[in-house]
């Protein structure tokens, strides 16, 4: 048989509706209650620290637990900062301690530069995948990974090359093809 539908509207919802206007502040006891009775609007402190213990180890005590002679640890400069040269935070004299790429071996090089001018004059593609080795090798310098920055360094060397190489082969290529349009 038919079916009946019967559709249901509501009023409230028919035409447009009304503008904005924001709450009125007179009613905002209506949409937030009243806080409780002797509750205090400003935040109490729960803690005050009191004086400290003074600095440690006290001038002329020596620290319980750790021997009077200086320790082999160092104090290492940041590598952008200009720091004087690693001093022993205990007696002041140059360190002999590791340097910051630890146990004595050079900083592995970056490439920056390198990748920069092949990524202009050579191969754009490979020239900006070295300079993301190239930070990420600043990058794990910076955070003490040597591994890893000896890892990226190598990446970007080797697309540095590849980038100079391959500039290279296309330029002398171009000039090869010019020159025999133009004369044969």
């Amino acid at each position: 048989g038919p079916v009946v539908v019967a559709a249901v509207t509501n009023a409230a919802f028919e035409g447009d509706p009304p503008p904005y206007s924001p709450p009125d502040p007179k009613s905002v006891h209506f949409l937030y209650p009243p806080f409780p009775a002797g509750f205090s609007q400003q935040v109490s402190v729960v803690y005050q620290p009191g004086p400290g213990p003074g600095p440690f180890p006290p001038p002329g005590v020596p620290p319980q637990g750790i021997p009077p002679a200086p320790l082999p640890y160092t104090t290492v400069r940041g590598l952008c900062s200009p720091d004087p040269p690693f001093v022993s935070q205990y007696n002041g004299q140059p360190s002999t301690g590791p340097s910051p790429a630890g146990r004595g071996q050079p900083l592995p090089k970056d490439y920056m530069v390198e990748s920069v001018l092949v990524t202009i004059f050579c191969c754009l593609l490979t020239g900006v995948i070295a300079l993301v080795y190239s930070h990420e090798t600043r990058a794990a310098i910076g955070r003490g990974d040597m591994a890893q920055a000896n890892v990226a360094s190598r990446k970007a060397q080797s697309l540095v090359l590849f980038s100079l190489l391959f500039g290279l082969f296309a330029s002398i290529s171009w000039v090869i093809y010019v020159l025999v349009a133009l004369y044969l």
